[in-house]
């Protein structure tokens, strides 16, 4: 071949290369969350773009539990190949993108949980206080409460509410804090509160929530109130004076920080003949008890004879009067010659009285009321087993009656 020959076939395969098509260049898609952690509800923004950039149908997928792959939206490109999406973010989710000729690298989107809390209820010494709140979505983990120091795990409901009782033993400064340890693809929830547990000194005139528990706390312990109502008034001063005196605490009339902490641990007192329907008259403690089949129903404070002249032992309602009478006995019901019980403008808490069971006036026409001639009264040196002064009921029934000494009355 001459060498003109040679130079023409190279000239053709050159222009031969020069006019095929060139080779596309592979598609890809890109995927990236705006945000890797998104708060619970909130709106999750997935942003990508095909390369080389082309106007397309981009469908995005999220990857299920059964590790499936499910479509969740579609949009489609711009010009430039820029596309996005927008979900809301209720749980995590591993996502990714697809077009008819590539898919993208998988996006991870985590999830912060919407946990809100606080603490509800009364901060006084043994009422009851609790820590209230939700945590959205409820499978996001496992909620922790630490107080002071202490933690223990919190049980949430379905929906997310959960509650939790605060300790009320101290008056105290309370630290308190929500914590979640959250399970895959959630991000950690916090929250800290505090509380300071209180024992108010409360008396003749307050009112309010902490007046509220006391009163309700006394009834329940079946001292005689006569209404639970926020507002510290006589009745509730007896019923205290009553409580004072079963505990042995300084009969002040009080709510103090001592009280307080009596109230968390009492008890209703026992009756000492805990058998049928009757009166009790406690001389030592200056208290009466209502006995319902064995049971103290209700406990009064009372004021018994100045000089011990009350006497013991078991006896019977014989007479009632109704009213108001010349010596100022109100609702009075006779057990023995002129003793009885009834009520009275005064009631001290120590003996006053020339032998009668005095009774609060607000508290006598109720009294009056729920018992008839015929029904017994014990009189105790005290009900308090364990005393010294203590006598058990075998040996209060076979005291004699005492022989009359002088002007009994109010």
């Amino acid at each position: 071949m001459s060498r003109h020959r040679i130079g023409f076939c190279a000239l053709l395969s050159a222009a031969a290369f020069a006019a095929a098509p060139a080779v596309a260049a592979a598609e890809t898609v890109s995927l990236q969350p705006a945000s890797q952690t998104v708060p619970f509800g909130a709106a999750a923004r997935l942003t990508g773009a095909v390369d080389p950039a082309r106007q397309t149908q981009v469908q995005l997928f999220a990857l299920d539990s059964g590790g499936a792959w499910q479509p969740v939206g579609s949009v489609q490109s711009g010009a430039d190949g820029r596309f996005s999406f927008q979900l809301s973010a209720s749980a995590p989710a591993v996502y990714l993108a697809r077009t008819d000729a590539a898919e993208s690298p998988q996006a991870a989107v985590r999830v912060r949980p919407s946990l809100t809390g606080s603490v509800q209820g009364l901060a006084v010494l043994g009422a009851k206080l609790r820590v209230v709140g939700r945590l959205r979505p409820a499978a996001a983990g496992r909620l922790e409460l630490t107080v002071n120091g202490r933690r223990r795990i919190v049980r949430v409901g379905p929906a997310g509410r959960f509650s939790a009782a605060i300790p009320t033993r101290a008056a105290r400064r309370l630290r308190l804090a929500l914590a979640l340890v959250p399970e895959e693809g959630y991000a950690t929830a916090r929250r800290r509160l505090a509380a300071r547990v209180q024992a108010p000194v409360l008396g003749l005139g307050a009112r309010g929530r902490a007046v509220r528990f006391l009163e309700d706390r006394l009834r329940s312990l079946r001292y005689a109130i006569r209404s639970v109502d926020r507002r510290f008034s006589w009745d509730t001063r007896d019923a205290l004076y009553a409580f004072q005196k079963v505990r042995g605490l300084p009969r002040e009339g009080l709510a103090s920080p001592r009280v307080w902490r009596a109230l968390r641990t009492a008890r209703t007192p026992r009756a000492a003949y805990p058998h049928g329907n009757h009166i009790e008259v406690d001389k030592a403690r200056q208290v009466l008890f209502e006995v319902r089949r064995g049971k103290v129903v209700r406990v009064v404070h009372v004021s018994t004879g100045a000089t011990g002249n009350t006497p013991l032992g078991r006896w019977e309602i014989y007479r009632k009067t109704p009213g108001f009478n010349s010596l100022s006995m109100y609702y009075s019901m006779y057990f023995l010659r002129g003793f009885a019980t009834h009520g009275y403008p005064s009631v001290p808490t120590w003996p006053a009285s020339h032998g009668c069971v005095r009774l609060p006036n607000w508290f006598a026409p109720g009294f009056y009321s729920r018992w008839d001639i015929g029904d017994r009264i014990w009189v105790f040196p005290t009900t308090a087993r364990g005393s010294r002064l203590w006598r058990p009921p075998a040996a209060i029934a076979r005291t004699p009656a005492p022989r009359p000494a002088g002007r009994v009355g109010p």
